[in-house]
């Protein structure tokens, strides 16, 4: 049967604009620390406090991991998803107004606390309402909205205030959050708690239909699923060590050090400050070229992942990450370490620009967001919040190490040591997609899920021969 989907993309695009203001908090250094070193914000702020203000974004998200688990569990999606406002209009708050290096901490920290809520919640919403057949497209609004709220940034913050441009953050945190007031409540989390009647008309709503049959039948599939799981409901202890689990905790972990150690947040926070050290054109327009260019990849993502299987998306996107970042460090070997002259440099200062800019296009392509949706899409209804926030919170404990080592690798080691290191995790992760990632395209959320499951049979069934 064809559904009507027009609640399915508004409340995805609703629901994904949560992202805007994560990509605005995180791209938020990039204008603010130039403004802190010429002044401009009138705070006295050393370089090393600056990294920390980048880096605490992302330890704040490890309790927001969590507490977007229990929220989700409890309260809701729906209500969860809202709820991420309440740290992130807190922190910005605090942003807008203080001229204290402390008190920035602490704003950052709460600003992650929002990120991590949401960054657990909304992927888990997006995948558990949107008809197979999108679900890849509709997961990927949420690198286009990162990328929405990253251009706000890029376009505006260098020529604004520094007030402007943190009333601007605190905005969208009040903004997202009105937008998504009506969205409806995802139809897995009422059977969770058997309220079959309250599913059957979010599942109506969510699908656009009136076919009381054919939802009914839709029902029971999914409630079938949904009993299964739930009658074994599982911890995190019990998540890691059972072996049920097992495969896809390999896979979810390989992709997230790859998502991560490929340092596109690093990049992100120091974008102006590194194409102040490096290219002919200025810090700012560079940044926002970098944004539009972003914006367009994320959106041109959202059709590819309807056309093309997750495995040929993030083989390609892992290849032209490595090759972008590889470009960019050997610009940085050659300006640094090789001491080449004025002219030559001139003659290749396009090298960091073409390089951050393939880098960009590449990763929205794919290890940008497509590991978010298979960590949706890989674990089983019991244990999906449970992994989804430790896999999350293993993202903010990566994300907080390359943030917070990048100053200090570029200023012991040289700039081309950093984009190197990038590289070197990208090259990696081509061979782990190749080997180790299953294609999940087409596939509903059950029919993953009884793949894996089959899979982890054949495994524990062939390592039983092996030992007898």
């Amino acid at each position: 049967m064809t559904t009507n989907r027009k609640v399915q993309y508004l409340a995805g695009i609703c629901v994904s604009f949560a992202f805007s203001f994560t990509g605005a908090a995180l791209s938020w250094p990039s204008p603010a620390i130039p403004k802190f070193k010429n002044g401009e914000a009138k705070i006295n702020i050393s370089d090393a406090q600056s990294s920390w203000v980048v880096s605490l974004a992302a330890l704040g998200a490890l309790p927001g991991c969590y507490l977007g688990k229990v929220l989700s569990e409890r309260a809701g999606r729906r209500l969860t998803i809202y709820s991420a406002a309440v740290p992130g209009f807190l922190g910005a708050s605090i942003i807008l107004f203080t001229k204290s290096p402390e008190l920035m901490y602490f704003a950052r920290v709460l600003i992650g606390i929002a990120n991590g809520i949401t960054a657990v919640v909304t992927m888990i919403y997006l995948t558990e309402i949107a008809d197979k057949e999108i679900r890849g497209a509709l997961g990927m609004l949420v690198q286009v909205m990162n990328n929405l709220g990253s251009l706000a940034v890029y376009g505006i913050g260098p020529f604004v205030s520094y007030t402007v441009l943190n009333s601007m953050v605190l905005f969208l945190s009040v903004f997202y959050a009105v937008i998504c007031l009506w969205v409806p409540e995802s139809p897995y989390y009422h059977l969770s708690y058997g309220r079959l009647a309250a599913a059957k008309k979010e599942f109506m709503t969510i699908k656009g239909t009136k076919d009381e049959v054919w939802v009914d039948e839709q029902i029971n599939v999914m409630r079938r699923h949904v009993q299964e799981s739930m009658e074994n409901k599982t911890t995190f202890a019990e998540l890691v060590t059972n072996t049920k689990y097992r495969k896809a905790i390999y896979i979810i972990s390989g992709l997230k050090v790859l998502q991560y150690m490929t340092g596109s947040l690093a990049i992100q926070a120091y974008l102006e400050i590194i194409f102040r050290q490096s290219s002919s054109i200025s810090g700012p327009y560079a940044s926002i070229v970098y944004g539009f260019v972003q914006l367009g990849a994320g959106i041109g993502a959202t059709f590819l992942a309807g056309y093309f299987g997750r495995r040929v998306l993030m083989l390609t996107s892992s290849f032209g990450v490595a090759v972008s970042l590889t470009i960019v460090g050997l610009y940085f070997f050659l300006q640094d370490y090789m001491h080449v002259g004025p002219g030559t440099l001139s003659s290749i200062s396009a090298m960091p620009l073409v390089g951050v800019l393939g880098f960009n296009i590449l990763y929205a392509a794919g290890i940008g967001n497509l590991p978010y949706v298979m960590q949706a899409e890989l674990f089983p209804l019991n244990v999906k919040t449970t992994a989804s926030s430790a896999a999350t919170m293993m993202a903010c404990i990566l994300n907080f190490f390359v943030t917070k080592s990048y100053q200090g690798i570029k200023d012991g080691f040289g700039h081309f040591t950093v984009f190197w290191s990038f590289a070197s995790i990208a090259y990696a992760g081509i061979l782990f997609i190749y080997f180790y990632v299953p294609e999940t395209k087409g596939k509903s959320l059950e029919e993953v899920q009884d793949n894996m499951r089959i899979e982890n049979e054949d495994a524990e069934a062939l390592k039983k021969s092996e030992i007898s």
